[in-house]
C-alpha cells in the first residue's frame, strides 16, 4: 500500500467523545457533507483546524487513530501537552461540533506495510510513549481487519498508571490479534505490585496476561526488547513519542530509544521515527 500524495479537506462532525485520561480524549468524526474519507495508510497524519485564542484557523498535525478499513468514520486521540492548541480544543470540542480535517500527510509505517505485503517481514517492534501509541493502535487494528500474519510487539512507556491511554482498548486488541504482545513500562511507579496494577488499572483475563509484561520504576532499556523479541535483528522498529523519548537528553546524558537500539545492534535502516511536539 503506497502513501497517498494527494491531500483533501473535509468538513467533519464530532459524533462521539471518549475520555482516555484526565488530559486526553478520543474524538470520532464523520463526514458532515456525505463526502468519502480520503484514502490513507496506518501511520499517516491529518491537520485538524481550530480557532485558538492565539490564532484563528490554527491547526496541528495528529496521527489518525483508526485504520482505513473503518471507512465510515475517523478517530483522533488528542492529548494536552500544555501548549497553545490541544488544551483549548479539549475544553471546547463536543458532540455535533464541526471541524475541517485535511490529509493525509506523512509516510510513517509505509515501508513495513510494503515489506509485509511482499512477505519480506514477519516481526514488528513498536516503541511508544504517551500519545505516541496512536499510529500503532491504527496499525494493529488494520492488522486485525486485514488478518495479517506477523508478530507485533508493543512497548508502551508512561510515567504512571494514570497516564495510560487506551486502557480499555488494549485488552480488546490483545484478544483479537493473537500475535500481539504488550509490555507496559511505568517509569514512576515504584510502590505498586504487578497484581495491584492489573486490578486497578488494566484488568485482563489470565489467558491474555501471558502476552503482557510489566516494567515498573525504571526506564525501558534495549535488553528489555532483545530478551523478549526473538529475531530482533531482523525486526522492523517504529518509534513514536516526544523528542527526548526518541533522541534522548544530551544535557542529562540520557540516551533515547534511537540510540539504545543502535548501540544494541539494530541497523539504522530498520528504524523509523515519528515525533510529536507540544500541543
Amino acid at each position: 500500500m503506497g502513501a497517498s500524495t494527494k491531500t483533501t479537506r473535509l468538513v467533519m462532525t464530532v459524533v462521539d467523545v471518549r475520555e482516555e485520561t484526565e488530559e486526553c480524549r478520543t474524538y470520532r468524526f464523520v463526514s458532515a457533507l456525505n463526502q468519502e474519507i480520503f484514502p490513507y495508510h496506518p501511520g499517516q497524519d491529518v491537520k485538524l483546524y481550530f480557532d485558538t485564542p492565539y490564532k484563528k484557523n490554527d491547526f496541528r498535525l495528529y496521527s489518525i487513530a483508526t485504520p482505513p478499513t473503518k471507512a465510515d468514520y475517523m478517530e483522533l486521540t488528542i492529548k494536552s501537552e500544555h501548549g497553545q492548541f490541544a488544551p483549548y480544543f479539549l475544553a471546547q470540542a463536543k458532540v455535533n461540533d464541526q471541524y475541517v480535517i485535511e490529509g493525509p500527510y506523512g509516510r510513517f509505517l509505509s515501508k513495513p506495510l510494503t515489506l509485509i505485503e511482499s512477505r519480506a517481514l514477519d516481526t514488528l517492534v513498536f516503541l511508544a510513549s504517551s500519545s505516541g501509541i496512536v499510529p500503532f493502535r491504527c496499525f494493529i487494528e488494520y492488522a486485525i481487519d486485514k488478518r495479517m500474519d506477523v508478530d507485533i510487539w508493543l512497548f508502551f512507556v508512561n510515567r504512571t498508571r494514570r497516564d495510560l491511554i487506551y486502557k480499555r482498548l488494549l485488552p480488546n486488541l490483545l484478544a483479537q490479534y493473537s500475535r500481539l504482545k504488550l509490555l507496559l513500562n511505568f517509569t514512576r511507579e515504584h510502590e505498586i505490585s504487578e497484581e495491584e496494577l492489573y486490578e486497578s488499572t488494566f484488568p485482563i483475563s489470565s489467558s491474555l496476561r501471558r502476552r503482557v509484561d510489566l516494567v515498573l520504576g525504571r526506564r525501558l532499556e534495549f535488553q528489555d526488547i532483545a530478551s523478549r523479541v526473538e529475531g530482533w535483528r531482523k525486526a522492523w522498529y517504529g518509534i513514536c513519542g516526544g523528542a527526548k523519548f526518541i533522541a534522548g537528553d544530551r544535557q542529562l546524558g540520557q540516551d533515547g530509544m534511537m540510540q539504545k537500539l543502535e548501540k544494541g545492534g539494530v541497523e539504522r535502516g530498520r528504524i523509523e521515527i515519528d515525533s510529536y511536539g507540544t500541543n
